[in-house]
């Protein structure tokens, strides 16, 4: 187990950070199955990456989520996208309706940059989690990306325990949902208390969803 660098310090990102961001993403996600397949075809496979993470940053921060930055002496080297519970509060499914209804546009609308097939690909991984995630409003780790020279440092466990904490200060949040194509990510991030709620086999990819609980599970009269 890595332990954290001491000198890599978390925050908020500001409005300013957000392309820088999505380029860190675009870098860190080359050789993710599911990114790879949306894009590794497209005519710029590079600018493609790039705008699937600014739609997504744009949609999550708009639904209330938050952008959180690793930096090392000023640098940046690790970001993590965390979506809000789209339930629990008028406020929040309002938030969420309107982040859905623009992130769609958005979506239409870059679907010329990516792969044939890639925006009905994406649209069903997304579909996948939410069906295999807790019923229960919870947050979401849309995405997590570390710099590949900053590898090692505890960068990736940094970010994805302020996911965990983040949620744990909610106390309308179940817990934490990700979802990751990478068979190899789904040990590690079971070493981080993440359990498998369950696999989805599409057509090019198989969509591990997992959570990490922060409370107690009440489902049928039961505690999970």
């Amino acid at each position: 187990m890595n332990e954290h660098s001491p000198d890599v310090a978390l925050r908020k990102a500001d409005a300013g950070d957000r392309i820088a961001a999505a380029a860190l993403f675009a870098r860190a996600f080359k050789r993710d199955p599911l990114i790879a397949a949306a894009t590794d075809s497209a005519h710029d496979p590079r600018a493609a990456r790039d705008s699937i993470f600014r739609a997504s940053i744009a949609g999550t921060l708009l639904a209330g989520g938050e952008l959180v930055l690793a930096e090392r002496a000023g640098a940046l080297i690790g970001v993590a996208l965390i979506a809000d519970p789209q339930g629990g509060t008028p406020l929040r499914a309002v938030r969420a309706s309107i982040a859905r209804l623009v992130s769609g546009v958005r979506f239409v609308m870059l679907s010329r940059r990516l792969a044939p097939g890639a925006l009905r690909l994406l649209n069903d991984a997304d579909l996948a989690s939410r069906t295999l995630g807790p019923a229960a409003p919870h947050h979401v780790l849309v995405a997590v990306g570390v710099d590949e020279a900053a590898r090692g440092l505890g960068v990736g466990r940094m970010l994805v325990e302020r996911a965990v904490d983040h949620a744990r200060r909610d106390p309308r949040s179940w817990g934490v949902r990700l979802e990751t194509e990478n068979p190899l990510n789904v040990e590690r991030y079971a070493r981080w208390g993440f359990v498998t709620r369950g696999v989805a086999r599409l057509d090019r990819v198989d969509v591990h969803v997992m959570g990490h609980p922060t409370r107690f599970e009440v489902m049928d009269g039961e505690v999970q």
